[in-house]
């Protein structure tokens, strides 16, 4: 045992029989790696180099917490940052620092920043959608951990939750949203790559029919039939009815303000924030309302206008839920699946088919973007007169569908 303690080379059996003596003392491993013994029996690593012309000494850790593998592979690493003209000690400091702006940078944190700015560009439904899935099915699973350390195996687990349930639309949906998350933190440098992959085939992929909707028009007018006996609250019927009736957006309705429309002119005019084709537009989107529409409208502010929402939910401060709305269609109409989008889809077939309006016209009331980009940016042509008449058409038709009333067509334009 003597002799290994005057040759000053370290192993596990000389380091225990190192007893502690009245003053610290160092015992050699080699290479500037150093074991201080003090008097009170604890025992240190050091490494002892130089940087930059100036002795260093490096405190490595305690014995046996730092074994003396780990000690010598340790004092490799700070052996080479000093050949490479880095202060061990600093780069420790910034390391430190590091890994607390990593732990500070979880995933709901970054995706809170995200969405904030998505605010101004994201529709206002869209944005809600997004908050509340996250908050429902990712940051139980990702939310606390750094958005650094989280790998596609661990967003794969948490997709795979709601595909096991079934989910397949708004999984994909939710692993695209996620992307983007992760998309934002490598603008920002807070990962080096994003760990998401174009695709992933261990994840199904969501088959359906796009917007299931009305097949013809006798369905339409039970489901208008059925609508007069629904036993919901008077907003939401009537909800249901200007969708079918107006054909705009499920969301851009929901969310309609009574400061939007205006009765007297026949005109609802959705915010330009608030549309979905917001990025291609210049000037919101206006809706023609026909007689039956204002109708129902005027009727709705009996018991709405107090809010600022039209459809407004039973707090009063927020619109009916897409939920609520899509139940509504659920109970009203039991003989296939439809949606309320799809009310989008059999207007415009009706619509098309009557030969009675230009294509133009159409894809307008729709709000659709001009197919051709080159045609679109010159062509500023609202069609509002030939709105109108589809518009009441529209309105009449569904009367038809519903009760059979005669209405008199006026002649193609």
């Amino acid at each position: 045992m003597a002799k290994k303690l005057s040759n000053q080379i370290l192993d596990d059996l000389t380091i225990r029989a190192a007893k502690p003596k009245d003053k610290q003392y160092t015992v050699r491993d080699g290479n500037g790696l150093f074991l201080l013994v003090h008097p009170n029996g604890s025992k240190y690593f050091q490494l002892r180099t130089t940087l930059n012309g100036k002795p260093k000494l490096l405190q490595l850790g305690i014995y046996p917490d730092l074994t003396l593998a780990e000690a010598r592979r340790l004092a490799m690493e700070k052996r080479r940052m000093v050949a490479d003209n880095l202060d061990p000690v600093i780069e420790a400091k910034l390391e430190k620092a590091q890994a607390i702006k990593d732990a500070d940078a979880t995933f709901r944190s970054v995706a809170e920043v995200w969405l904030d700015i998505k605010k101004h560009t994201l529709a206002q439904t869209t944005h809600l959608k997004i908050a509340q899935t996250f908050n429902a099915n990712v940051y139980s699973k990702l939310g606390s951990y750094p958005i650094c350390k989280i790998d596609n195996h661990m967003v794969r687990d948490c997709l795979l939750v709601m595909q096991k349930r079934g989910a397949l639309e708004i999984m994909e949906k939710t692993r695209g949203w996620i992307k983007q998350v992760f998309d934002f933190a490598l603008s920002d440098k807070m990962i080096s790559e994003n760990p998401i992959p174009v695709t992933d085939l261990r994840l199904k992929k969501h088959v359906g029919e796009k917007f299931p909707r009305l097949k013809s028009a006798n369905d339409a007018g039970k489901l208008l039939r059925n609508l007069t006996d629904y036993a919901g609250s008077f907003e939401v019927s009537t909800c249901v009815y200007l969708m079918i009736n107006l054909a705009q957006r499920p969301s851009e309705l929901r969310c309609a303000k009574w400061v939007d429309f205006d009765l007297e002119k026949a005109i609802w005019t959705i915010p330009l924030e608030q549309s979905k084709t917001r990025k291609h537009m210049t000037k919101p989107h206006t809706v023609m309302l026909s007689r039956q529409a204002i109708e129902v409208l005027k009727e709705l502010k009996h018991y709405t206008g107090h809010s600022e929402y039209a459809f407004s939910s039973r707090l009063a401060r927020k619109p009916v839920s897409e939920a609520t709305i899509r139940k509504a269609f659920r109970l009203n109409f039991t003989d296939y699946h439809i949606v309320p989008h799809g009310c989008r889809h059999f207007f415009s077939t009706q619509a098309n088919e009557s030969g009675l309006f230009r294509n133009d016209v159409i894809e307008a009331a729709l709000s659709h973007g001009d197919k051709d980009k080159i045609r679109g940016i010159y062509n500023e042509a609202t069609y509002d007169r030939e709105r109108k008449q589809l518009a009441q058409w529209w309105s009449d038709q569904l009367d038809i569908m519903r009760d059979g009333t005669k209405v008199i067509p006026f002649k193609k334009t």
